[in-house]
């Protein structure tokens, strides 16, 4: 039975969804759109495709439209002032592109997702149980104009979740890929942590989101970076000093606060935590980082199929594989099959075949190009360019 307390919270949501809307819609009505205005919005500094579009342009673009970039962590500022300036912002541009959010003010708009990444994981209405459409709503990809792919492959998997037409998918690649390509990620990284960093091999561990933030939801134990039963960070740090690795840790944007609380570097010299200020305070998105990246290490993050664009180990510690199934699941039967590097289920395991990476870069090199000419029909570092060609084409027919 539901409590009247729960009752009356829904209620109230459901009010203040109505009241937004109505706002949202009033302040679209009395807005101007500017047919050559086009609006990227970053949502976050942590791989966003419309960061990179509007970085990775040229002066023909510049010239035939407005190109505005806006960052959502600016633009979500509380007050009734923030909220009408947002909408008024999102309602002048006649292209609004997107990383992860839906924005189409009305049927006059334009709506271009980006989306944050290929998956291997279970979303939208493909995700089972109480936990079904937790992360999207299935609703908004059906308003969408336009969808950016990678490939056939990604269309498929990412349209099994967000259910709309396939004829809005546009295969050009991701943009954020081509800072894989063009960014200098030794350079960037210096920035950040300064040059002496630079003295080691990089190892990135990003880990995916999991929704830990309560017991009942909760699959991998926190106090430690990686899960293992048993675990120190003092002895992985030597082992890191010895080998000269550095461990750069980047914690899942939704997930930052409670895993920066949960561990401390307890004065580690060899291991060192990124998070979104880092990123933001130096105008650096996490993908102009990668390139320094030596070897990745990851669980189920689909940050992999992009590096698989640079050809270079892949570690995976997948420890709390069968509770995760059970809370999320994946898109694929074999896990395993799809990933194309090395399983880790301690931390006698990970230095070993941190070792084995880091003397043998060809480690998986046929399983790695197997799963990334799957994902990939590009390889080029063009994305940003087909992206833009099409952009283009679209926008000259509402003129």
């Amino acid at each position: 039975m539901i409590s009247y307390n729960a009752m009356f919270s829904k209620i109230t949501n459901l009010f203040k969804k109505i009241i937004n809307r109505i706002a949202r819609d009033t302040i679209t009505f009395l807005t101007k759109r500017r047919p050559n205005r086009i609006l990227l919005m970053q949502e976050s500094p942590s791989g966003s495709n419309s960061y990179a579009l509007w970085k990775i342009n040229n002066s023909d673009i510049k010239k035939k439209f407005d190109l505005i970039l806006a960052k959502e962590w600016e633009l979500n500022q509380s007050g009734f002032f923030n909220f009408v300036e947002k909408h008024k912002l999102i309602s002048s541009a006649q292209l609004i592109i997107t990383t992860h959010a839906s924005y189409k003010p009305s049927k006059k708009h334009l709506h271009l997702q980006l989306w944050h990444g290929a998956l291997i994981k279970k979303n939208g209405i493909m995700i089972d149980g109480e936990n079904h459409g937790m992360l999207t709503n299935k609703n908004s990809w059906r308003k969408s104009d336009y969808i950016m792919s990678y490939s056939d492959t990604y269309t498929t998997f990412v349209n099994a979740c967000m259910v709309t037409s396939s004829s809005k998918y546009i295969v050009t690649g991701a943009p954020r890929n081509d800072f894989l390509y063009a960014a200098d990620g030794q350079s960037n990284l210096s920035k950040i942590y300064g040059e002496r960093i630079l003295e080691n091999k990089i190892i990135y561990f990003l880990p995916t989101f999991r929704d830990n933030t309560t017991k009942k939801n909760a699959t991998k134990k926190l106090g430690n970076l990686f899960g293992f039963e048993k675990f120190s960070l003092q002895d992985f740090d030597k082992f890191l000093c010895n080998n000269k690795c550095q461990l750069i840790y980047k914690p899942h944007p939704e997930e930052e606060v409670m895993a920066l609380n949960s561990i401390s570097d307890y004065g580690l010299q060899n291991i060192a935590i990124l998070n979104n200020n880092d990123l933001i305070e130096n105008s650096i998105d996490l993908y102009e980082l990668l390139s320094s990246c030596d070897i990745l290490l990851t669980d189920y993050s689909s940050v992999f199929y992009d590096y698989l664009l640079l050809d270079r180990p892949i570690i995976f510690a997948p420890v709390d594989i069968e509770k995760y199934k059970k809370m999320r699941g994946f898109l694929l039967e074999s896990f395993d099959d799809w990933t194309p590097g090395p399983k880790v289920y301690s931390q006698r395991d990970l230095q070993k075949e941190i070792s084995r990476c880091l003397k043998d870069n060809n480690y998986y090199k046929d399983k790695r190009n197997l799963i990334k000419n799957l994902m990939h029909r590009f390889k080029d570092g063009e994305s940003s360019y087909r992206m833009w060609s099409f952009i283009e084409s679209i926008m000259m027919q509402k003129t």
